[in-house]
């Protein structure tokens, strides 16, 4: 069976998501001290850290929970009504300012992308997220010429780990799973639904929020990819060896 189409998730796959978010969010609290805010930067990480652990890492609101529960618990900050939405403020346009200059592919990527590309195997991008957000983050990294076909799950209303997003993109390129192969940096979100669509399964370690040890273990259980790798430099090896079959 040859391969046809190559499959990737976005977010800490093609680019490091986690890390990027993680020196915005940094990013903003620097911001709001450099505005006059009194607290200590290591308090404040602590305090917007939990929110993030507490409402999730796509929650939109991180910025302006910080600011309201510190005018809540923080003996010593009472800030007034202007006062709270101008940190909110100065701290959401660093955060994006950060975002939008410091986003970047893994060294990896385009080189993988332009392989496949000469091999005339199809490619394809299949994400969760906000259609506007992600298509963002694809023409920002500039490989929406690289990419034959980008499936966002809030776009055509079927999300991970539902195996019909994998099927639809299959019959989008008349390909068979056995033909087919998706990275992803998810057990349960990429690898099982690839799986169950008969799809060549790789599970690719960056290093991300869902490559934790605790995760892999919660998120993954009796969940095997077929392949496992620790660059996209390892895909054309993987292919001929699928190809040889």
């Amino acid at each position: 069976m040859t391969i046809k189409l190559v499959g990737f998730d976005l977010d800490d796959c093609l680019f490091d998501s986690t890390g990027l978010s993680l020196k915005a969010r940094l990013k903003g609290i620097e911001a709001m001290i450099k505005l006059g805010l009194e607290i200590k930067k290591e308090e404040a990480e602590k305090i917007l850290f939990e929110i993030v652990e507490e409402y999730g890492s796509n929650f939109s609101k991180h910025f302006n929970y910080f600011i309201r529960r510190l005018n809540l618990i923080h003996e010593n900050i009472n800030l007034s009504y202007n006062m709270q939405y101008k940190y909110i403020a100065a701290a959401v346009m660093a955060y994006h300012k950060e975002k939008i200059e410091s986003i970047c592919l893994y060294d990896d990527v385009k080189e993988c992308l332009s392989n496949l590309r000469e091999r005339n195997i199809k490619t394809a991008i299949i994400t969760d997220g906000i259609p506007i957000k992600q298509y963002e983050k694809i023409l920002r990294l500039e490989i929406d010429h690289l990419i034959d076909l980008v499936l966002i799950t809030d776009q055509i209303g079927i999300r991970k780990p539902n195996p019909s997003l994998f099927e639809y993109c299959l019959k989008k390129f008349n390909v068979k799973g056995q033909e087919t192969i998706y990275i992803g940096d998810r057990l349960d979100k990429d690898i099982e639904p690839a799986l169950k669509n008969g799809i060549h399964s790789i599970f690719i370690h960056r290093g991300g929020k869902y490559d934790l040890p605790s995760k892999i273990k919660d998120k993954g259980q009796n969940i095997k990819p077929t392949y496992e790798i620790n660059t996209l430099d390892e895909i054309v090896e993987i292919i001929s060896d699928i190809n040889s079959k």
